[in-house]
């Protein structure tokens, strides 16, 4: 009795390290399937200013596959992954959104590139980088604003407004300095259009 008692007892451990063995695989397959996403992700989202039409309608369809795989998943994702694949996806959909902004107005993109120089990629801009940003803005509007007309001043505008949508859309915490920092940078880009609008108007 004793004897199988203790076969028994053997079996029931090795099934338990089995599950656990099973139940970590899996969760490591689940991790490997997101790393890999979130390169896909990296690798597609860099440049975009440099994709075509056709080009960029390939991303879109793969995206929409990986998702549909990744989405049914989902419910056996640790709260972390869950977040990080949110995080992923709205990181895609910002870049898209970029895209077809540059589609519907080359100009804006083209104020982008020459008032964020490699911010100009929205989706590279998160938490930790935020206030350099809004730092490059600012340095090309006072490098750049002493001859620019209304015209030039709205698309300023429109380039601040694109930044200040990223910034809305950033899923960390922002620090507080930063924000106190980015809200003097904001103030001082209304006080130089202000400026201008009086001079236009004398």
């Amino acid at each position: 009795m004793r004897k199988t008692t203790e076969i028994v007892a053997a079996m029931l451990l090795c099934l338990c390290f089995l599950a656990s063995s099973c139940s970590a695989t899996k969760e490591q397959q689940l991790e490997d399937e997101l790393a890999d996403f979130r390169t896909w992700v990296s690798n597609t989202t860099s440049n975009i200013a440099d994709r075509t039409e056709e080009d960029w309608e390939r991303a879109r369809a793969d995206f929409k596959m990986r998702t549909q795989e990744l989405d049914q998943k989902e419910d056996q994702f640790s709260q972390e992954l869950k977040q990080d694949y949110q995080n992923l996806k709205q990181e895609f959909q910002s870049a898209d959104e970029e895209f077809q902004r540059n589609l519907d107005e080359p100009g804006l993109a083209e104020w982008e590139r020459g008032l964020l120089d490699r911010w100009a990629d929205f989706a590279t801009i998160n938490e930790s980088n935020v206030r350099e940003a809004y730092i490059t803005f600012m340095e090309n509007v006072r490098a750049k604003s002493d001859s620019w007309n209304d015209q030039d001043w709205e698309m300023a505008k429109r380039v601040l407004e694109e930044l200040n949508q990223r910034k809305s859309e950033i899923n960390g915490d922002i620090p507080t300095d930063t924000e106190v920092k980015i809200k003097a940078l904001q103030m001082e880009f209304r006080t130089l259009e202000t400026a201008a609008d009086v001079t236009d108007n004398n």
